[in-house]
């Protein structure tokens, strides 16, 4: 299924209008969803997000625009959905006046390793909760820097993951472990000032920065 987002501000968050989209027919939805939270047939595909309502289940995947090499692109995708009943798998294209259509411009390498030793040194010094936050954009910034062309949008935190894993510029067990934070990096941006990450957590996202930097560096 392909549906168009609705018109909204630009200033209105990219998820939020995902959410619109589906809570208004009476879908609960989830971004970045898990492993777990996924059915054994999509393999190792990951939507962008799911929305589940009683005796239906949908994946939705974002795109920036409906252009034949997107299409191409979904073409294996649909595909594992034939056949199953229970699930549909849906693309929302946002359209031009999306923020998907920001220009993020590659930091250098010098930046990104100023920026990492900033980190460090906020987590020294205790500032756990700040440092797991502003780490993540600094991930995304050594993706934009190590891969050509992926600068021309934002990236989600989990496609900023798979970007690096299928780049080599993370192990596939850093990958794996680093899925679970971000339900957590959501729930701080988004408000809730009841979780704290621990220091495990923090130490986890900058061993991910770090392994990029030095695939940049080489």
């Amino acid at each position: 299924m392909v549906m168009n987002a609705p018109n909204l501000p630009s200033n209105v968050d990219l998820a939020d209008r995902v959410r619109a989209q589906y809570e208004k027919h009476g879908f609960k939805v989830s971004f970045e969803p898990q492993p777990g939270d996924l059915p054994a047939f999509m393999g190792s595909y990951r939507p962008d997000a799911i929305a589940r309502k009683l005796g239906q289940n949908v994946a939705i995947e974002v795109k920036e625009r409906n252009t034949a090499t997107t299409q191409a692109s979904l073409q294996q995708v649909r595909k594992l959905f034939e056949g199953q009943s229970d699930w549909r798998f849906d693309v929302m294209f946002m359209g031009a006046g999306s923020r998907s259509r920001i220009a993020i411009p590659a930091a250098s390498p010098r930046r990104l390793r100023e920026r990492f030793n900033e980190l460090q040194a906020m987590v020294n010094n205790g500032q756990l909760r700040a440092a797991f936050v502003l780490a993540w954009p600094l991930l995304e910034g050594a993706l934009h820097q190590s891969v050509p062309g992926t600068g021309n949008r934002p990236y989600t935190p989990g496609s900023v993951l798979q970007a690096l894993a299928m780049n080599g510029l993370i192990e596939p067990t850093t990958e794996k472990h680093m899925r679970p934070l971000i339900d957590l990096r959501n729930q701080i941006v988004h408000g809730d000032l009841n979780v704290e990450p621990t220091r495990e957590q923090v130490d986890l996202i900058l061993t991910s920065i770090a392994e990029t930097l030095e695939a940049v560096a080489a």
